[in-house]
């Protein structure tokens, strides 16, 4: 910022002097005024950085002009300039606040440093007062920045320990309108069939809202969700709310993207709030809609998983033969009710179980736990499982897990 300096003299030629010689070579914008009282109404009204002002002029002298604006609590940084010193008048200049005393005639280099004395309590005033703010803003920022990462944390916490995904989705938005201080929010996910965005979770909504469908085509929503890109809309350029009259003054569409296919949209709306969402804004609902694209990508896995289970678990107890499922640590993951016979353990007893402890055969239990045999399938009779002779077959799966097959011959 510009410096200005206040010279007030009733000399024009000492006027310009200081204009062409001293001041604006140092950059300073430079204010005049012919006498006293003028001197006095700009400095009230200007408010310049530093004053320089004659003691002799018309209307009112130097001391007088100091002396009214003092009356007026306005405090200037001072130099006085005088054709006549005397002990008298620099007591009086110094009592009324002046940062020095120049007598004429004007050294301009004096008159320089005696410009940066004055000025440097003001200069370094100001800068203490700008860092004061940044550390203010930075600390306000930090302290925002600890507290999104603190609820970016939470939600974190709840998408790796719960496959409740209702339960996860509608933390995502509470967060959502909590971390960005929104006013509503919701997430919505695609109808692919109807080519329609659906409420899937939300915060602050009524329940009209909550029953509204977006179309993909003619949507800021569903542009968010074709383009994979977040749309921003600031109160410069506000849009109509679907099912009110009301305007959105600001909001947020974030694309949940899984598997490089776009699959929701996470939103946040201000419709009374002055201020617009920001960048810090955007990335952390950017962070929260990321969290729920994990947590719906892990219940289609928890789904499927649980499906395909099932499915082995009916084909597995269906068959009359001892079967069992190991995983690569050697226990025991499933056990048809034909080998809970032959090993005298129920399934539940049975899951979670080490081969070596779920039978006492020893040789049975180090063929299905052979870790040197690369083959995918291999064959081996036993003698002496519950009395019988068996053939065990195990066969490998790409996941490290085992598939044993129990057949009696005799």
């Amino acid at each position: 910022m510009t410096e200005r300096v206040l010279v007030v003299d009733d000399s024009k030629d000492i006027r310009d002097f200081l204009t062409e010689y001293v001041l604006e070579p140092k950059g300073f914008q430079v204010l005049t005024a012919s006498n006293g009282l003028m001197g006095l109404e700009m400095a009230m009204t200007e408010r310049p950085d530093l004053m320089i002002t004659d003691q002799q002029m018309p209307q009112l002298t130097g001391l007088e002009l100091l002396t009214k604006l003092q009356e007026h609590n306005i405090d200037v940084p001072t130099i006085l300039m005088t054709g006549q010193g005397s002990e008298e008048t620099a007591v009086a200049a110094f009592r009324l606040g002046i940062r020095d005393y120049i007598i004429k005639p004007i050294d301009p280099q004096e008159l320089s440093d005696s410009i940066d004395d004055a000025l440097r309590e003001t200069r370094l005033q100001r800068e203490h007062d700008v860092l004061v703010d940044q550390l203010m803003d930075s600390n306000s920022q930090l302290q925002r920045r600890a507290q999104e990462l603190n609820v970016l944390y939470e939600v974190g916490k709840s998408v790796s320990s719960s496959l409740d995904l209702e339960e996860v989705l509608h933390r995502v938005v509470e967060a959502a309108v909590y971390v960005v201080g929104a006013e509503e929010g919701s997430l919505m996910l695609l109808d692919e069939e109807r080519g329609e965005l659906y409420i899937r979770a939300s915060k602050n909504m009524d329940s009209e809202a909550q029953s509204v469908r977006k179309r993909v085509t003619d949507s800021l929503a569903g542009q968010a969700l074709q383009t994979k890109r977040v749309i921003a809309i600031g109160e410069d350029s506000p849009t109509e709310r679907t099912h009110t009259a009301l305007l959105v003054k600001s909001l947020i569409y974030v694309p949940l993207v899984l598997e490089d296919q776009a699959i929701g949209v996470l939103g946040v709306m201000n419709y009374v709030h002055q201020r617009a969402f920001d960048k810090d804004d955007t990335r952390a609902l950017a962070a929260l809609a990321g969290y729920a694209t994990i947590a719906i990508r892990n219940a289609n896995m928890y789904n499927h998983l649980d499906r395909e289970r099932n499915i082995l678990s009916a084909m597995v107890n269906q068959n009359r033969d001892p079967v069992l499922l190991i995983d690569e640590n050697d226990n025991v993951m499933m056990i048809n009710n034909s080998a809970g016979e032959l090993f005298a353990y129920s399934e539940a007893e049975a899951v979670g179980m080490p081969i070596s402890e779920l039978t006492d055969h020893q040789a049975l239990s180090a063929f299905i736990t052979d870790t040197e045999n690369e083959s995918l399938e291999r064959e081996q009779e036993f003698t002496d499982i519950g009395g019988h002779v068996y053939q065990a077959r195990v066969i490998q799966t790409e996941g490290g897990s085992r598939f044993v097959h129990l057949r009696r011959l005799r």
